[in-house]
């Protein structure tokens, strides 16, 4: 009997072992929109960040972690796992005024995790398209979205380009007056209290903040009064507080509802900091919209008590589009093929150390704020080029830098005239990387095109699926030769669609040689 009861125990104990590595963490992304490298205080910043800095603390800092160098293109990698250039979301954001999106059949990481049984919820910005009813949050996996879908909106008024622009499942909310963090704060709170609680989920809670317009509580930006006023640098120290006031409320929902252990909390921002508007990227060189390391390399950190040791520094190169597959891995959640992602699982890397190769050159690109000026960037191994490509009427300027970015993060010693052989080759990277990207994807803009008007509230002014085709084919009588004339400026139409037009093309020069 003696020899059966630790026996006995030795079962037991590996039964409750089994029985919680089977049980499904929930998740918890929190985004914060052009905040400064140097603006949390683990970085040594002096903005009051105790909530970031807590997980900062209690998790494992990413430290060379990689968004694109504006808002969309990161979204759209976060969601899908995917390049934004493929996506045809790499140049510019999504203005008032486009009409693009995520294609309805994009798999995203909402999709994933509410197929694996989980409940979906993202509380905050979208920005990811907002024309039609299949770009809308609802549509891409989501089962409940409280928040926005442009950028730029309103603290106050929630309203954008004059329209209001703040809804809950499709339907318009009205709290004219109320600070959106304060709200987000609030919505990400309820649907953490109201939960199913026999589900898992999945929080998104992309803020506003700090990016423009630059508002902020009275008190708050009196609290920073020993900072100056000039590029909005006062206003912006009190809504990156509001905001990490806004995270320490979510993270104190957890420790109430005593999910804490069983979740991962991953926090990113989605580019740099903006010097105009406030931002602080030192010691790193550039901003947001460049893709120098202040404009793409954003702080970041990923909690989760149970699995992963508290303080550690994971020094690996990490990207926005790592996240769909290395948090699918961490939770068990069955997600697309991996050869249908551009980013990568680092899951192993993260939590046990073991080596995760980039199995690519990673690449980012940017058009903001001035159309023709487009910032590119490639990393392979510990080189990086950086590209300024400046399009005129009658020609383009480029100018190159190369870094070895891991012996200089902070871009300080040019290569590029000592290392020629390299800058050629990275060129060549970054233009089969360019050709990638659809030809009719987002570029620069600044204005609306001639004869756009706004509508009176974005929410009314989507259009809704049943009056949209399912299905639909570009019947143009597109050649061979136009498809192998334009390759170089992007993909005109993916490799199916091309096979197809190909033969309707050929049919078509049939027909006309026979007369018919």
């Amino acid at each position: 009997m003696r020899a059966f009861v630790p026996l006995f125990a030795t079962f037991l104990v590996s039964l409750v072992a089994t029985a919680e590595d089977a049980k499904l963490p929930n998740v918890v992304i929190l985004l914060a929109d052009d905040l400064g490298w140097a603006d949390v205080g683990y970085h040594g910043g002096v903005i009051e960040t105790p909530s970031i800095d807590r997980l900062a603390r209690e998790g494992v800092r990413l430290d060379r972690f990689y968004a694109a160098p504006i808002c969309s293109p990161t979204r759209a990698g976060l969601m899908t796992g995917r390049d934004p250039l493929a996506l045809g979301i790499a140049y510019d954001q999504i203005h008032p005024w486009y009409n693009a999106g995520l294609a309805p059949e994009t798999v995203t990481i909402a999709e994933a995790f509410r197929d694996a049984g989980y409940q979906t919820a993202l509380v905050g910005k979208w920005h990811l398209g907002h024309t039609l009813e299949t770009q809308l949050p609802n549509a891409q996996g989501f089962e409940h979205f409280w928040g926005h879908l442009h950028t730029n909106t309103d603290f106050y008024t929630h309203e954008r380009e004059g329209a209001l622009d703040l809804q809950e499942d499709g339907e318009s909310v009205r709290e004219p007056g109320v600070y959106l963090t304060h709200l987000e704060a609030r919505e990400a709170v309820r649907f953490l209290r109201e939960r199913d609680r026999e589900r898992p989920f999945l929080l998104y809670v992309p803020f506003t903040a700090p990016h423009s317009p630059m508002q902020a509580p009275a008190e708050t930006i009196e609290k920073y009064a020993a900072l100056p006023m000039a590029n909005n640098r006062r206003v912006y120290a009190a809504m990156v507080d509001e905001m990490d006031v806004a995270i320490g409320r979510i993270l104190d929902t957890l420790d109430a509802e005593g999910l804490a252990d069983d979740t991962i909390v991953l926090f990113l921002s989605d580019n740099g900091g903006s010097n105009v508007f406030g931002g602080v990227n030192t010691p790193l060189r550039g901003q947001k919209g460049q893709t120098f390391e202040g404009g793409i390399r954003v702080p970041a950190v990923i909690r989760w008590p149970t699995k992963l040791a508290a303080g550690a520094v994971f020094a690996q190169m990490t990207t926005v589009m790592d996240v769909f597959p290395t948090l699918a891995s961490a939770a068990g959640v069955p997600a697309t093929p991996n050869d249908a992602f551009d980013g990568q699982n680092l899951w192993p890397a993260i939590a046990d150390g073991r080596e995760v190769p980039r199995n690519a050159p990673i690449a980012f690109a940017s058009e903001i704020p001035i159309p023709g000026l487009i910032h590119l960037a490639v990393f392979d191994g510990n080189l990086k080029l950086v590209q300024i490509v400046r399009e005129g009427q009658t020609e383009t300027k480029v100018t190159s830098l190369l870094f070895d970015i891991e012996a200089d993060p902070n871009e300080e010693r040019d290569l590029a005239a000592e290392r020629p052989e390299d800058v050629a080759r990275l060129a060549g990277l970054l233009r089969a990387w360019r050709s990638r990207h659809p030809m009719a994807g987002t570029r620069g803009t600044l204005v609306p095109h001639p004869g756009w008007v706004p509508p009176l509230d974005w929410a009314d002014a989507v259009v809704p699926a049943k009056v949209l085709q399912p299905e639909w084919k570009n019947e143009l009588p597109f050649s061979e030769a136009l498809l192998d004339a334009t390759a170089e400026r992007g993909v005109l139409v993916d490799d199916a669609e091309r096979a197809r037009l190909i033969e309707l093309d050929k049919k078509r020069r049939a027909a006309q040689r026979d007369g018919r």
